[in-house]
């Protein structure tokens, strides 16, 4: 679960030795493309309720059946003891060979799955010993990059002292009770129900609305189709490529969509807002793709479509409704994912700074290492900059075709 901080709270930081007790010891790797494999350990690893869903065995074997390149499993020993397992994939990205999560394209905060136990009494792993295990159990790239990390997870062995920077977004959270008004008292209780109350009566107007759960594969399916076609509007407007569009991607979603975790909930659940009445009736204007992992919610995706009811601020009333669902199952926190948007903000009391943490393999990784975390440096003051972000915004417009005609998405 990612921890949280208050917004402009500085990133927690752990000294790599500050580890009572740890020790070094030989540390050995072992790559196998086979997920099967390290299925036992593995599913040990992902029980702990600190490890991320995006590290789970429900995204990384979705990810590898629609992908196009294969997927390295990573397991990490000290004297001969497996402490930590990596899904892997590798990007080639002008010439140069990245090691990263699988499916981090796509994901939110990463931690590497952890045996918290036998972690504690690890030392320190230096970027060159973890360099070194890696090249020799024959991990071929030239950087391995673990990007978007919780804190905690950032400071965990094997990651604690490898060097980093600060990743490009920020991501959002709002812890959850079993008490709805006390989580709405984080956010302006008042300002909130008003707002849900309006959304409600401008629906009403027209016929009413229903809330979606995708529960079966069909119901699951409409609705993620219906965000596919509601999402690239939204996306091209504000300059921004369609992210979705690959085959790949689309089946990833639709597998996750269709499967069921080992806690026997939907990989994916996709919710939705229908229109229950009037001559829209059955129109869906609002879709979000939710995961969960050990009480933490994730929204993954979201879109909505405002031709129909443009001032119904149907993505407010989706958020709602999940966030009181979430509250009264009794989870823990609410997770907006990664990005700085206005809405975020406005839902969320709490934020996680991510970090970006390296290893250069070979030659060509430790001359790319600077210029890739200069390069996220780069996208970072852009994004906190309104002025540059506006100007970067221009120029990705240019090279942005906008559909002719289509719903407007959030």
């Amino acid at each position: 679960m990612a921890s949280t901080h208050e917004i402009d709270a500085p990133i927690a930081r752990t000294a790599a030795g500050s580890r009572a007790g740890a020790r070094a010891g030989l540390l050995t790797a072992r790559l196998s493309a086979d997920i099967d494999a390290a299925g036992a350990l593995w599913q040990r690893l992902e029980a702990e309720p600190a490890m991320s869903f995006h590290q789970s065995r429900a995204w990384v074997e979705a990810w590898a059946r629609t992908s196009s390149g294969p997927i390295s499993i990573v397991t990490l020993d000290q004297d001969g003891v497996p402490f930590a397992l990596l899904p892997l994939e590798i990007a080639r990205i002008g010439g140069l060979r990245i090691a990263r999560f699988a499916g981090t394209a796509y994901s939110n905060e990463n931690t590497g799955l952890i045996d918290l136990a036998t972690a504690a009494s690890v030392a320190p792993v230096p970027a060159g010993t973890l360099a070194a295990a890696l090249v020799r159990a024959g991990l071929a790239a030239d950087i391995v990059l673990f990007d978007k990390m919780t804190p905690e997870g950032a400071a965990r062995p094997p990651f604690s002292a490898l060097s980093r920077v600060i990743h490009q977004n920020p991501s959002f959270q709002l812890p959850l009770f079993a008490d709805f008004t006390q989580v709405l008292a984080q956010i302006n209780a008042k300002r909130r129900r008003k707002k849900f109350r309006v959304s409600e009566r401008r629906l009403e107007a027209i016929g009413g609305y229903r809330h979606l759960i995708g529960e079966d594969d069909a119901q699951a399916l409409r609705l993620l189709n219906v965000f596919l076609a509601q999402k690239p509007v939204r996306l091209a407007s504000q300059g921004l490529p369609n992210v979705f569009s690959s085959p790949g991607v689309r089946a990833f979603l639709t597998e996750l969509a269709t499967t069921r975790t080992d806690e026997g909930h939907r990989a994916l659940e996709l919710h939705g807002i229908e229109l229950a009445g009037g001559e829209h009736e059955g129109e869906i204007i609002a879709v979000a793709g939710l995961t969960l992992k050990h009480r933490h919610v994730t929204c993954q995706f979201g879109s909505i479509d405002e031709t129909i009811v443009p001032d119904a601020s149907a993505g407010e009333l989706l958020f709602f409704r999940m966030i009181e669902r979430a509250s009264a199952a009794g989870h823990a926190v609410f997770d907006f994912g990664v990005g700085d948007q206005l809405y975020k903000r406005s839902w969320c009391p709490c934020r996680t700074e991510l970090v970006d943490c390296y290893a250069p393999l070979t030659f060509k990784g430790r001359l790319a290492a600077p210029l890739i975390a200069a390069a996220i440096g780069a996208k970072r003051a852009i994004k906190t900059s309104p002025a540059l972000h506006a100007v970067a915004a221009r120029l990705r417009a240019l090279t942005v075709r906008k559909p002719a005609s289509a719903p407007e998405t959030d």
